[in-house]
C-alpha cells in the first residue's frame, strides 16, 4: 500500500490535467497502481479486522479443543502444557509441528475459555462483605503471622477490621461481635466464601459451624456464600483488605495485647469517613449513615464466642488441646476432669466445680506449643518448696532474687515463696517479677518481700514507667496484717 502522501497526490496530479502514465513516471510507481487508485470512490477509514491466514494445525485445532476442555475437570497442577500437546499430536496422530505454532495456539484458546465476564454490581445499604487477609505483627518482640478479619460494606466502602492468630469461628464470632458493638448494630446480609469458622457450601447445601450458627441467630442476619473461586462476588471486601493492610499495618505494628490493639483498631478505621467515595463522589461517613439505618439492632446480651470442650489434665496438671498446643491448669488438679473455655484469644480452664484454675493466651498454627502458668507452680512450691531448685518457674524470676532465694533454709524459703505467690494471685506474675527486679536493684541482692506487694500492685495499675515510688517501709504493717497467711494457705 503506498503512503498516504503518495496517494494524495495522484489524485493531485491527475486534477491538474496530467495523464496516467506521466503519473507514475513522476511519482516513480507502476501505472496500474494509479490506475487502481484513480478508480476508487470510498477512502472511508475501514474496521481493521485480522484476516486469520491457514495453518497446518487446522485439522488438529478440534482435537487440542478438546485436549484443553477435559483440563477443566482434572487437577490443575496436571493440565496439557503446549509440550505435551506437541507429544499427543506426534504420537497419537502422527502430525508433526512447531512448539511455537502450539504454544501461541493453546495461549488463545486458554485465553477464550477462561475469560471470565464480571457485572458491574450495584450494592444497596445494609449489606456486608467479611474476608480474612494475612498480615505480620510483633506481639511481645515476636514476629507472627497475624489474620485480619474484614467486614467492609459495598454501599459505603467503609470497613473495619480486627486482628486475630487463627481463623477459628471463635475469632470470626468475636471480631464481628465487636465490630457490630462499635458500629451499633449488625447488617441484615453478610456474604462470605467457604470460610473454615464459619462453614462452607456444598453445591446447593450450606453446612455451618455450631458456634456461629449460634452466632447468627442471636444477631439475626442473613448469610450467603459466594461460589467456589469467585472471589469477584465479594470484590469490595478483597480490595479492603489490601488498602486497610497498607493504611493500619504498615509499618509492621508492635503490641503486647491483642484485645487492647483490637479496641484502638477499630477506632483507627474512622478514617475513612472522611474519604471521597470512588464512584458516588460523596464521603463515605455520609454514606455509612445510610448503611446504618439498615442495621438490625443489637440483642440485649452480648454474645459470648467461646466453645467449650471437656479434658483430662495429666499427672502434671496440663491439658493438651487439638493435639498440638499444651497449657497448664493447676499441679493440684491433676488427672481431674477440666473444662476449657475457647475463645479467641484465650483459653480458660475451669474445674468441675466452676473454679477457674488458668487462663492463657491462646495458641495457633501447626507447630507444638507449650504455654506454663508460673504462678500455678508457685502455688504448689509453697507446699513443696524443696522443689524450688529445680522447678519451671525459677527460670521466669529475677536471677538477683533467685540467688537470694537458693540461700534461704526451708522455712524461710517457704515464707518468701507464699509472699511471692499472694503477690501474683492479686497483681499478676509478670507485675510481681518486675517488683523484685526493681527493689532487688535499689535495695540490696536481698529484695524485702514484704514491698513486693505494694510495688507489684502499683505497677499492674499504673505500669512501670508511670508507678510511683515502692514509697515507706510497711514492712511491719505488713507483718501485723499477713499473719498466719502461710498458715493459712497450707
Amino acid at each position: 500500500m503506498l503512503y498516504m502522501s503518495k496517494q494524495v497526490k495522484i489524485y493531485e496530479l491527475h486534477a491538474q490535467g496530467i495523464s496516467s502514465a506521466e503519473i507514475a513516471r513522476t511519482l516513480s510507481i507502476d501505472r496500474k497502481t494509479v490506475y487502481r487508485y484513480l478508480k476508487r470512490d470510498d477512502f472511508s477509514p475501514k474496521i481493521p479486522i485480522k484476516k486469520s491466514k491457514p495453518s497446518k494445525l487446522d485439522p488438529y485445532k478440534p482435537v487440542i479443543d478438546k485436549w484443553l476442555e477435559e483440563d477443566k475437570k482434572v487437577f490443575f497442577k496436571q493440565h496439557h502444557t503446549a509440550v505435551r500437546v506437541q507429544e499427543r499430536l506426534r504420537d497419537e496422530c502422527g502430525f508433526e509441528c512447531g512448539i511455537t505454532t502450539i504454544q501461541n495456539y493453546v495461549r488463545k484458546r486458554r485465553a477464550q475459555t477462561n475469560r471470565e465476564e464480571f457485572l458491574d454490581l450495584e450494592w444497596s445499604p445494609g449489606h456486608g462483605q467479611v474476608d480474612f487477609g494475612d498480615v505480620d505483627v510483633y506481639l511481645e518482640g515476636a514476629l507472627l503471622r497475624g489474620h485480619m478479619l474484614t467486614l467492609s460494606f459495598p454501599y459505603s466502602n467503609m470497613g473495619y477490621c480486627q486482628l486475630f492468630l487463627g481463623e477459628s469461628a471463635e475469632c470470626v464470632c468475636q471480631g464481628l461481635a465487636d465490630i457490630f458493638a462499635h458500629i451499633g448494630g449488625s447488617p441484615h446480609t453478610l456474604i462470605f466464601d467457604n470460610a473454615t469458622g464459619v462453614g462452607r457450601r456444598i453445591c446447593k447445601h450450606i453446612i455451618e459451624t455450631e458456634l456461629f450458627s449460634r452466632f447468627r441467630m442471636h444477631h439475626n442476619f442473613s448469610l450467603k456464600f459466594c461460589n467456589v473461586d469467585s472471589g469477584h462476588e465479594k470484590g469490595n471486601v478483597e480490595r479492603k483488605v489490601s488498602y486497610l493492610r497498607k493504611k493500619l499495618f504498615v509499618p509492621v505494628p508492635s503490641l503486647k495485647c491483642i484485645d487492647t490493639f483490637n479496641t484502638d483498631l477499630l477506632r483507627s478505621c474512622a478514617f475513612q469517613e472522611s474519604k471521597t467515595h470512588y464512584k458516588r463522589k460523596k464521603l463515605q461517613g455520609k454514606m455509612f449513615e445510610k448503611d446504618c439505618a439498615h442495621f438490625i439492632s443489637l440483642p440485649k446480651k452480648p454474645f459470648h464466642a467461646v466453645r467449650y470442650e471437656e479434658y483430662v489434665s495429666n499427672g502434671y496438671g496440663h491439658v493438651t488441646i487439638d493435639a498440638k498446643h499444651t497449657y497448664s491448669t493447676n499441679p493440684c488438679h491433676m488427672r481431674k476432669k477440666t473444662i476449657c473455655a475457647i475463645g479467641a484469644t484465650k483459653i480458660d480452664f475451669i474445674s468441675e466445680e466452676g473454679e477457674i484454675l488458668a487462663t492463657h493466651r491462646r495458641a495457633f498454627g501447626k507447630k507444638k506449643t507449650e504455654t506454663i502458668d508460673p504462678k500455678s507452680q508457685l502455688k504448689l512450691l509453697t507446699r513443696r518448696p524443696g522443689g524450688w531448685a529445680n522447678s519451671r518457674v525459677r527460670a521466669d524470676i529475677p536471677s538477683s532474687v533467685v540467688t537470694y532465694l537458693d540461700g534461704l533454709e526451708k522455712d524461710e524459703l517457704k515464707q518468701s515463696l507464699t509472699l511471692l505467690y499472694e503477690a501474683s494471685n492479686r497483681n499478676g506474675f509478670e507485675a510481681t517479677c518486675v517488683a523484685l527486679d526493681v527493689l532487688a536493684s535499689k535495695d540490696s541482692p536481698d529484695p524485702d518481700f514484704f514491698k513486693v506487694g505494694v510495688l507489684a500492685a502499683r505497677i499492674a495499675n499504673f505500669g512501670l514507667d508511670t508507678a510511683p515510688d515502692a514509697g515507706a517501709d510497711l514492712k511491719h504493717y505488713d507483718q501485723i496484717f499477713l499473719k498466719g497467711l502461710d498458715h493459712a494457705l497450707n
